[in-house]
């Protein structure tokens, strides 16, 4: 069987060594072991395309909509929506299937709000299946989209394999310049304002202690503005030190994850993380906060979920999470990320797109 799936626009391959989420890569790598075949589907959409790939290509898995759709402006935007809506009508009467995988609820840019929840409404109603992350996705799937059957509940996978792990706390932070002796809070991810950054320096400098140390790994590439702002505030702080990157190669993640206590995460909204995952795979304790998947993907064993809507939550657990026994949370957190197994989740995909 071959499958076009569409993963991020500008990701040239879905095998491990393109720029991409390595979630593409991984699942293309297991079904292949199933004997299904993943190539990067063309975000152009057009019919002609379409038409021509008919012949070897059974399944369309959309995963991010909004690059079907999203232009410059309303009225761009308006007519690339209109003609994909009319283009996915077209594929399924030349007898493609077509499976969604809900990732997010919403794009976390949105100059148009509006047409995403339209997209979701579209696609939502036009897909033959529909795959969320946890059952709490699959509650919004219903809920927001109006999508009530052929629903599956399937996990993101472990990162263990993606990241070599061969370093060790002390040679890790002589890299980073950080104290041995410090307790280190690490936050990694892209520089966007729904990933708290700001939220999370600024409880830090409120609470920590003079030991500490908070790290932030951060790419630059989404938004330089914003990224530029964090770095402004972190420098008021010596304990602060901020990383930054275009990209950071896969083989980096181990300096700053090995280096580091414990990963804080402090997303004002999230559905799925796979920095979350990222995190357990690298057998990291954690504090999250309790929305979207991770009151499914954690527990107290691993770290601290924390209450969002409480302004000093974060403060709290930043304070609370040293009093852990932190290996025992570390060891719970590789746990909960092996049982998280690609050849399990390849699987069951594989039967969503034979069903």
């Amino acid at each position: 069987m071959r499958v076009f799936f569409f993963w991020e626009a500008a990701a040239g391959g879905l095998a491990l060594q393109d720029r991409c989420n390595p979630y593409g890569p991984l699942l293309a790598r297991d079904l292949a072991r199933l004997g299904i075949h993943l190539e990067l589907g063309d975000y152009g959409f057009r019919r002609d395309w379409l038409e021509d790939a008919r012949s070897d290509y059974s399944v369309l898995h959309l995963n991010w909509l909004h690059w079907f759709y999203r232009d410059d402006t309303l009225e761009k935007s308006v007519s690339r929506l209109n003609r994909f809506a009319d283009n996915l009508h077209y594929a399924r009467e030349l007898g493609y299937r077509v499976v969604w995988t809900l990732h997010n609820r919403y794009p976390h840019e949105r100059p148009f709000p509006d047409l995403d929840h339209m997209a979701r409404l579209i696609v939502g109603r036009l897909a033959d299946r529909m795959i969320a992350h946890c059952n709490y996705g699959a509650g919004l799937a219903r809920r927001l989209f109006y999508r009530t059957d052929h629903l599956y509940v399937i996990p993101h996978g472990h990162y263990i394999d993606v990241f070599p792990n061969e370093i060790s706390k002390d040679a890790a932070r002589r890299q980073l310049r950080l104290p041995a002796d410090a307790f280190v809070y690490l936050f990694f991810g892209n520089a966007r304002v729904y990933k708290g950054i700001e939220a999370l320096i600024r409880s830090y400098r409120e609470c920590a202690a003079a030991d500490t140390r908070l790290a932030i790994m951060t790419r630059k590439a989404f938004d330089g503005s914003h990224a530029d702002r964090v770095i402004a505030l972190a420098e008021a702080d010596e304990r602060i030190h901020v990383y930054t990157h275009t990209f950071f190669p896969n083989d980096d993640f181990q300096i700053y994850l090995n280096a580091a206590d414990v990963v804080v995460l402090p997303f004002s909204q999230v559905l799925t993380s796979g920095s979350a995952i990222a995190a357990l795979s690298f057998g990291k304790p954690v504090i999250l906060p309790a929305l979207g998947c991770l009151p499914e993907l954690v527990d107290d064993s691993m770290g601290i979920l924390y209450d969002p809507k409480d302004s000093g939550a974060l403060s709290n657990a930043l304070i609370d999470i040293r009093r852990r026994d932190l290996d025992k949370a570390g060891r719970a957190a590789f746990e909960r990320a092996r049982a998280l197994d690609w050849r399990k989740i390849a699987s069951r995909v594989a039967e969503v797109y034979r069903a």
